[in-house]
């Protein structure tokens, strides 16, 4: 039965869209699935909806209230894991000297900056490269709670059409911009990726499913299927005229190889899988048959740990490739999948008792600053 308002209590289905999502970061970083850097679009887009559904509730506290409670309880979230993971990476760098990198690149782990720390020439260190997209969201966090907050609600629902709008011609710019200013195209690309002003259409698609109910939207399957179908169609002719320009096209990106270089993909590549994943997340808030599978318990299950185990699941790969490699054995042979298995069911272990006795904690104390916030819905109503 699909669902005729927001409801913000936790919701199954969103947690199996955080493992479908993190799922895909881990096939992409193993190499099995090039396209699977796309999971963090996703987590993108339903923090964009999460946040902004969680801010309209608590809009009527006073400022005070409603900013300190939003920023204390996004602290207990993101810090406990995060610098635990940093101070136990301190410790190997102290004892090991590893992570090599860690000596030049924990100032911008510990300040939210990593997606800038992508722009030195060295980039981050492979321990810790992926932590750009916590720091996107940290950035995030930093304007939206005080657009929600102040705006009028026609001109914040104004930002996010803007957002939503301008954001590929922001990307367009960007890139020639750095490209007229000497940089490669990966070099423009990568800048377009990590840097938030370029992404932050993607938590406003989300934010739009808060704004205008979009979890009442007729039809939702099939506009979900027709956009399914036109970003197949899209990456299907992405791939025809890489290869009649070079015939080396990337068959196995479907067309969407990480920066979404061929056939100005940084321009409107994002949009659209943003638009994707946005229909996605309608229909799995709807409670379509299509996103039964969501709700079952490993899924589930997998979602409510996934930030630990997207934390966790490159520095514990590396350490794999680091012991096998040291033990003779070929990383790419027939051990290879057997490989795979292994670092999947370690990393969901860490990942598990990660959340149960260092996050969980810190989760308990969420509820002490928790304020009575009326439906989403009928914010939505009145602003409309």
């Amino acid at each position: 039965m699909p669902h005729n308002r927001f409801d913000m209590h936790h919701l199954k289905s969103l947690d199996g869209v955080r493992a479908i999502a993190v799922g895909l970061v881990m096939l992409f970083h193993f190499g099995y699935f090039p396209v699977g850097w796309v999971g963090v679009q996703i987590f993108f887009v339903l923090s964009g909806y999460l946040i902004t559904g969680i801010l309209l509730q608590a809009r009527n506290n006073s400022f005070s209230a409603y900013v300190s409670s939003f920023y204390w309880n996004r602290a207990l979230r993101i810090m406990p894991l995060l610098y635990a993971f940093i101070l136990i990476s301190a410790a190997a760098y102290i004892l090991l000297r590893v992570p090599h990198s860690f000596g030049s690149d924990w100032p911008w782990l510990i300040s939210f900056s990593a997606n800038f720390a992508r722009m030195r020439p060295e980039d981050l260190g492979p321990s810790f490269v992926h932590i750009w997209s916590l720091a996107v969201e940290q950035q995030f966090y930093l304007i939206w709670p005080f657009l929600v907050f102040f705006l009028p609600p026609k001109a914040f629902k104004l930002i996010v059409l803007a957002m939503i709008a301008f954001s590929p011609l922001l990307r367009l710019a960007m890139f020639e911009l750095l490209t007229h200013r000497g940089f490669g195209d990966i070099y423009a690309g990568k800048a377009v990726y990590v840097l938030p002003v370029a992404q932050f259409d993607a938590f406003a698609a989300g934010a739009a499913i808060s704004v205008w109910g979009l979890n009442r939207l007729r039809h939702a399957a099939r506009w979900f299927a027709a956009v399914t179908a036109i970003t197949a169609v899209a990456g299907f002719a992405v791939l025809v005229c890489v290869n009649f320009r070079s015939h080396n096209a990337f068959i196995a990106s479907f067309g969407y190889a990480m920066y979404l270089l061929p056939a100005y993909g940084y321009v409107w590549g994002y949009s659209l899988l943003n638009a994707l994943f946005m229909l996605g997340l309608v229909c799995a808030l709807q409670g379509h048959t299509s996103t039964v599978l969501l709700q079952t318990k490993a899924l589930v299950w997998i979602g409510k740990i996934s930030y630990g185990i997207y934390v966790y699941h490159l520095p514990l790969l590396l350490l794999g490739v680091l012991l096998i490699e040291k033990g003779g054995f070929d990383i790419h042979g027939p051990l290879r999948p057997v490989f795979f298995a292994t670092w999947a069911i370690v990393v969901l272990i860490v990942a598990d008792q990660s959340f149960r006795w260092l996050e969980t904690p810190f989760l308990k104390l969420k509820k002490r600053t928790r304020t009575a916030a009326r439906p989403i819905s009928s914010v939505v109503e009145k602003s409309s």
